[in-house]
Protein backbone atom coordinates (compact mmCIF):
# COMPACT_ATOMS: atom_id res chain seq x y z
CA UNK A 1 0.00 0.00 0.00
CA UNK A 2 1.79 3.13 -1.10
CA UNK A 3 1.44 6.74 0.79
CA UNK A 4 -1.33 7.80 -1.24
CA UNK A 5 -3.64 4.99 0.30
CA UNK A 6 -2.74 5.63 3.93
CA UNK A 7 -3.27 9.43 3.27
CA UNK A 8 -6.88 8.17 1.90
CA UNK A 9 -7.68 6.57 4.75
CA UNK A 10 -6.25 8.92 7.20
CA UNK A 11 -9.97 10.32 7.30
CA UNK A 12 -11.50 7.14 8.33
CA UNK A 13 -8.78 6.30 10.90
CA UNK A 14 -9.11 9.78 12.57
CA UNK A 15 -13.11 8.71 13.29
CA UNK A 16 -12.16 5.37 14.18
CA UNK A 17 -13.74 3.38 11.09
CA UNK A 18 -10.70 1.31 10.45
CA UNK A 19 -11.29 -2.13 11.43
CA UNK A 20 -9.00 -5.41 11.52
CA UNK A 21 -5.94 -5.63 8.64
CA UNK A 22 -6.48 -2.12 7.72
CA UNK A 23 -6.13 -0.71 11.37
CA UNK A 24 -3.17 -2.48 12.00
CA UNK A 25 -1.64 -1.55 8.64
CA UNK A 26 -2.48 2.18 9.05
CA UNK A 27 -0.99 2.27 12.95
CA UNK A 28 2.30 0.13 11.84
CA UNK A 29 2.96 2.61 8.98
CA UNK A 30 2.25 5.84 11.31
CA UNK A 31 4.90 3.88 14.00
CA UNK A 32 7.27 4.01 10.61
CA UNK A 33 7.28 7.62 11.42
CA UNK A 34 5.12 9.44 8.68
CA UNK A 35 5.46 12.85 9.10
CA UNK A 36 2.50 13.73 6.09
CA UNK A 37 0.03 11.00 7.94
CA UNK A 38 0.31 12.72 11.14
CA UNK A 39 0.22 16.30 9.98
CA UNK A 40 -2.98 15.09 8.12
CA UNK A 41 -4.37 13.92 11.50
CA UNK A 42 -3.40 16.77 12.93
CA UNK A 43 -5.27 18.90 10.62
CA UNK A 44 -8.61 16.34 11.25
CA UNK A 45 -8.73 16.93 14.94
CA UNK A 46 -8.63 20.71 14.28
CA UNK A 47 -11.56 20.85 11.54
CA UNK A 48 -13.64 18.27 14.28
CA UNK A 49 -12.77 20.39 16.87
CA UNK A 50 -14.13 23.75 14.86
CA UNK A 51 -17.29 21.66 13.42
CA UNK A 52 -18.29 20.42 16.64
CA UNK A 53 -18.91 24.37 17.57
CA UNK A 54 -20.06 25.55 14.63
CA UNK A 55 -23.53 23.76 14.99
CA UNK A 56 -26.18 26.92 15.18
CA UNK A 57 -28.19 27.31 18.11
CA UNK A 58 -31.69 26.80 17.36
CA UNK A 59 -34.64 28.67 18.78
CA UNK A 60 -36.74 26.75 20.90
CA UNK A 61 -40.53 26.64 19.60
CA UNK A 62 -42.80 29.13 20.83
CA UNK A 63 -45.37 26.03 21.70
CA UNK A 64 -42.31 24.49 23.77
CA UNK A 65 -41.71 27.31 25.41
CA UNK A 66 -45.81 27.67 26.82
CA UNK A 67 -45.90 24.22 27.63
CA UNK A 68 -42.44 24.85 30.35
CA UNK A 69 -44.27 28.18 31.84
CA UNK A 70 -47.20 26.39 32.03
CA UNK A 71 -45.93 23.26 34.42
CA UNK A 72 -43.89 26.16 36.09
CA UNK A 73 -47.23 27.94 36.66
CA UNK A 74 -48.59 24.61 38.11
CA UNK A 75 -45.77 23.59 40.28
CA UNK A 76 -45.84 27.02 42.36
CA UNK A 77 -49.68 26.20 42.52
CA UNK A 78 -49.08 22.81 44.52
CA UNK A 79 -46.74 24.52 46.63
CA UNK A 80 -48.44 27.26 47.93
CA UNK A 81 -52.00 25.15 48.40
CA UNK A 82 -49.26 22.51 50.22
CA UNK A 83 -47.93 24.87 52.69
CA UNK A 84 -51.77 26.45 53.11
CA UNK A 85 -53.02 23.31 53.87
CA UNK A 86 -50.33 22.53 56.31
CA UNK A 87 -50.67 25.91 58.16
CA UNK A 88 -54.65 25.05 58.70
CA UNK A 89 -53.86 22.09 60.18
CA UNK A 90 -51.78 23.60 62.68
CA UNK A 91 -54.05 26.47 63.46
CA UNK A 92 -56.69 23.97 63.89
CA UNK A 93 -54.73 22.17 67.15
CA UNK A 94 -55.54 23.98 70.60
CA UNK A 95 -53.06 25.27 72.70
CA UNK A 96 -50.81 22.71 74.59
CA UNK A 97 -52.26 19.91 72.49
CA UNK A 98 -49.69 17.77 70.86
CA UNK A 99 -49.98 17.75 66.94
CA UNK A 100 -49.94 14.70 66.31
CA UNK A 101 -51.52 11.20 68.08
CA UNK A 102 -49.36 9.94 70.29
CA UNK A 103 -47.29 13.05 71.42
CA UNK A 104 -47.41 13.02 75.47
CA UNK A 105 -48.39 16.74 76.70
CA UNK A 106 -46.03 18.66 77.85
CA UNK A 107 -46.45 22.42 79.78
CA UNK A 108 -43.43 24.85 78.78
CA UNK A 109 -41.27 26.03 80.90
CA UNK A 110 -40.51 28.72 79.10
CA UNK A 111 -42.57 32.11 77.68
CA UNK A 112 -44.09 31.39 74.70
CA UNK A 113 -43.14 33.06 71.54
CA UNK A 114 -45.29 35.76 69.89
CA UNK A 115 -44.57 33.78 66.65
CA UNK A 116 -46.42 31.57 64.46
CA UNK A 117 -45.52 28.15 65.45
CA UNK A 118 -45.04 25.49 63.88
CA UNK A 119 -43.25 28.30 61.22
CA UNK A 120 -44.74 27.57 57.78
CA UNK A 121 -42.54 25.18 55.66
CA UNK A 122 -42.90 25.32 52.09
CA UNK A 123 -43.85 22.23 50.46
CA UNK A 124 -41.72 21.02 47.40
CA UNK A 125 -43.83 19.15 44.97
CA UNK A 126 -41.00 16.55 43.13
CA UNK A 127 -41.84 16.74 39.34
CA UNK A 128 -40.59 14.55 36.09
CA UNK A 129 -38.89 16.33 33.47
CA UNK A 130 -40.86 16.41 30.57
CA UNK A 131 -39.84 14.14 27.92
CA UNK A 132 -38.87 16.93 25.34
CA UNK A 133 -36.33 18.48 27.66
CA UNK A 134 -34.43 15.05 28.28
CA UNK A 135 -33.78 14.75 24.63
CA UNK A 136 -32.89 17.89 23.71
CA UNK A 137 -28.66 17.35 24.57
CA UNK A 138 -28.66 14.04 22.77
CA UNK A 139 -30.11 15.46 19.92
CA UNK A 140 -27.78 18.57 19.70
CA UNK A 141 -24.92 16.19 20.03
CA UNK A 142 -26.27 14.19 17.20
CA UNK A 143 -26.78 16.73 15.43
CA UNK A 144 -23.04 18.03 15.85
CA UNK A 145 -21.53 14.42 15.39
CA UNK A 146 -23.50 13.95 12.14
CA UNK A 147 -22.06 17.29 11.10
CA UNK A 148 -18.53 16.04 11.70
CA UNK A 149 -18.98 12.81 9.60
CA UNK A 150 -20.69 14.53 6.72
CA UNK A 151 -17.56 17.15 6.72
CA UNK A 152 -15.06 14.00 6.89
CA UNK A 153 -16.67 12.39 4.09
CA UNK A 154 -16.79 15.72 1.98
CA UNK A 155 -12.77 15.93 2.64
CA UNK A 156 -12.60 12.13 1.25
CA UNK A 157 -14.33 12.90 -1.94
CA UNK A 158 -12.85 16.26 -2.59
CA UNK A 159 -9.49 14.43 -2.27
CA UNK A 160 -10.08 11.53 -4.27
CA UNK A 161 -11.83 14.02 -6.65
CA UNK A 162 -8.48 15.70 -7.00
CA UNK A 163 -6.22 12.68 -7.09
CA UNK A 164 -8.63 11.55 -10.24
CA UNK A 165 -8.29 15.17 -12.00
CA UNK A 166 -4.27 14.53 -11.59
CA UNK A 167 -4.29 11.64 -13.23
CA UNK A 168 -6.46 12.28 -15.82
CA UNK A 169 -4.47 15.55 -17.00
CA UNK A 170 -1.51 13.50 -16.31
CA UNK A 171 -2.92 10.78 -19.27
CA UNK A 172 -4.13 13.34 -21.46
CA UNK A 173 -0.24 14.85 -21.47
CA UNK A 174 1.17 11.42 -22.24
CA UNK A 175 -1.41 10.91 -25.29
CA UNK A 176 -0.32 14.44 -26.54
CA UNK A 177 3.28 13.68 -26.22
CA UNK A 178 2.47 9.88 -28.02
CA UNK A 179 0.66 11.67 -30.87
CA UNK A 180 3.37 14.02 -31.62
CA UNK A 181 6.22 11.17 -31.39
CA UNK A 182 3.75 8.83 -33.53
CA UNK A 183 3.69 11.87 -36.23
CA UNK A 184 7.78 12.35 -36.08
CA UNK A 185 8.55 8.55 -36.79
CA UNK A 186 5.08 8.42 -39.84
CA UNK A 187 7.25 11.02 -41.52
CA UNK A 188 7.68 10.80 -44.89
CA UNK A 189 11.17 12.28 -44.64
CA UNK A 190 12.44 11.90 -41.09
CA UNK A 191 16.53 12.92 -40.43
CA UNK A 192 18.04 10.49 -37.79
CA UNK A 193 20.77 12.55 -35.37
CA UNK A 194 22.69 10.20 -33.52
CA UNK A 195 23.80 11.07 -30.01
CA UNK A 196 26.92 9.03 -28.37
CA UNK A 197 28.10 9.40 -24.41
CA UNK A 198 31.44 11.18 -23.77
CA UNK A 199 33.66 10.65 -20.48
CA UNK A 200 30.88 11.43 -18.12
CA UNK A 201 28.62 8.77 -19.08
CA UNK A 202 30.56 6.65 -21.56
CA UNK A 203 27.92 3.49 -21.86
CA UNK A 204 24.97 6.28 -22.97
CA UNK A 205 23.91 6.58 -26.31
CA UNK A 206 20.65 8.11 -28.04
CA UNK A 207 19.21 9.21 -31.12
CA UNK A 208 17.07 12.03 -31.98
CA UNK A 209 14.22 11.59 -34.54
CA UNK A 210 13.74 15.08 -36.71
CA UNK A 211 11.09 15.70 -39.15
CA UNK A 212 11.80 19.51 -40.97
CA UNK A 213 8.78 19.50 -42.92
CA UNK A 214 6.50 19.17 -39.63
CA UNK A 215 8.81 20.91 -37.30
CA UNK A 216 8.73 18.09 -35.06
CA UNK A 217 11.34 16.25 -32.75
CA UNK A 218 11.94 12.98 -30.04
CA UNK A 219 14.90 12.48 -28.67
CA UNK A 220 15.31 8.88 -26.95
CA UNK A 221 18.02 8.09 -24.59
CA UNK A 222 19.66 5.01 -23.39
CA UNK A 223 21.76 3.55 -20.38
CA UNK A 224 21.88 7.26 -18.89
CA UNK A 225 22.02 6.97 -15.33
CA UNK A 226 19.80 9.15 -13.38
CA UNK A 227 21.54 12.32 -12.47
CA UNK A 228 22.16 13.25 -8.63
CA UNK A 229 20.08 15.04 -6.35
CA UNK A 230 18.85 18.64 -7.36
CA UNK A 231 20.18 18.07 -11.16
CA UNK A 232 18.30 17.21 -14.31
CA UNK A 233 19.73 16.25 -17.53
CA UNK A 234 18.98 19.27 -20.50
CA UNK A 235 18.83 18.94 -24.63
CA UNK A 236 20.47 21.81 -26.79
CA UNK A 237 20.28 22.08 -29.95
CA UNK A 238 23.52 23.49 -31.42
CA UNK A 239 23.24 26.36 -34.14
CA UNK A 240 26.66 27.05 -35.69
CA UNK A 241 28.55 28.05 -32.16
CA UNK A 242 25.13 29.51 -30.15
CA UNK A 243 23.37 26.42 -27.92
CA UNK A 244 19.61 26.43 -27.81
CA UNK A 245 17.82 24.93 -25.07
CA UNK A 246 15.37 22.39 -26.03
CA UNK A 247 14.09 21.67 -21.85
CA UNK A 248 14.76 19.56 -19.34
CA UNK A 249 13.76 15.48 -19.06
CA UNK A 250 13.98 12.86 -16.44
CA UNK A 251 15.52 9.52 -16.84
CA UNK A 252 13.58 6.13 -15.67
CA UNK A 253 15.15 3.57 -13.42
CA UNK A 254 16.22 1.73 -16.66
CA UNK A 255 18.33 4.57 -17.71
CA UNK A 256 16.12 5.52 -20.70
CA UNK A 257 14.18 8.70 -21.51
CA UNK A 258 12.07 10.17 -24.27
CA UNK A 259 11.69 13.64 -24.72
CA UNK A 260 9.48 15.68 -27.21
CA UNK A 261 11.37 18.99 -28.29
CA UNK A 262 9.19 21.72 -27.72
CA UNK A 263 10.85 23.87 -30.41
CA UNK A 264 12.65 21.85 -33.37
CA UNK A 265 15.00 23.37 -35.35
CA UNK A 266 14.26 24.18 -38.97
CA UNK A 267 15.27 22.67 -42.10
CA UNK A 268 18.74 23.56 -41.77
CA UNK A 269 18.87 25.30 -38.69
CA UNK A 270 21.11 22.70 -37.00
CA UNK A 271 24.47 21.35 -36.52
CA UNK A 272 24.58 19.31 -33.74
CA UNK A 273 22.94 18.24 -30.41
CA UNK A 274 23.94 17.88 -27.30
CA UNK A 275 22.78 16.92 -23.14
CA UNK A 276 24.34 18.38 -20.31
CA UNK A 277 23.71 17.98 -16.34
CA UNK A 278 22.13 21.27 -14.99
CA UNK A 279 20.49 22.15 -12.11
CA UNK A 280 16.66 21.57 -11.56
CA UNK A 281 14.68 23.39 -13.86
CA UNK A 282 17.60 24.11 -16.58
CA UNK A 283 19.62 26.70 -17.30
CA UNK A 284 19.62 29.69 -20.39
CA UNK A 285 22.97 28.60 -21.41
CA UNK A 286 25.31 25.38 -20.02
CA UNK A 287 27.20 24.91 -17.58
CA UNK A 288 27.80 21.81 -17.08
CA UNK A 289 30.24 19.25 -18.82
CA UNK A 290 28.58 17.55 -22.26
CA UNK A 291 27.75 13.73 -22.11
CA UNK A 292 26.21 13.00 -24.87
CA UNK A 293 26.77 14.77 -28.39
CA UNK A 294 25.85 13.69 -31.88
CA UNK A 295 25.84 15.95 -35.05
CA UNK A 296 23.46 15.23 -37.99
CA UNK A 297 23.71 12.15 -40.22
CA UNK A 298 21.84 9.84 -42.80
CA UNK A 299 18.30 11.00 -43.95
CA UNK A 300 16.20 8.37 -44.08
CA UNK A 301 13.01 8.91 -47.16
CA UNK A 302 10.06 7.15 -46.72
Amino acid sequence: MNDDRFMEQAPDYALGLLEAEELEAFERHLAAGCAQCEQELASMDAVGDALAYSAPALAPPTALCDRVLAAIATDLEHERAGADALAAEAAAVPAGQPLYRGQPTATPTYEPSPAEWPPRVPVVAVRSIPWWVRVGPPLAFAATLATVLVGAWAYRLDRQLTLVRGDLERVQSENQALARILDVVQSDRLRVVALGGLEGAPQAHGRVLWSPEKKQAVLYVFELPRPPAGKEYQLWVIDGQTPRSEGVFAVGADGRATHVLPEPPAAAGASAFAITIEPAGGMRQPTGAILLLGSEGAVIDG
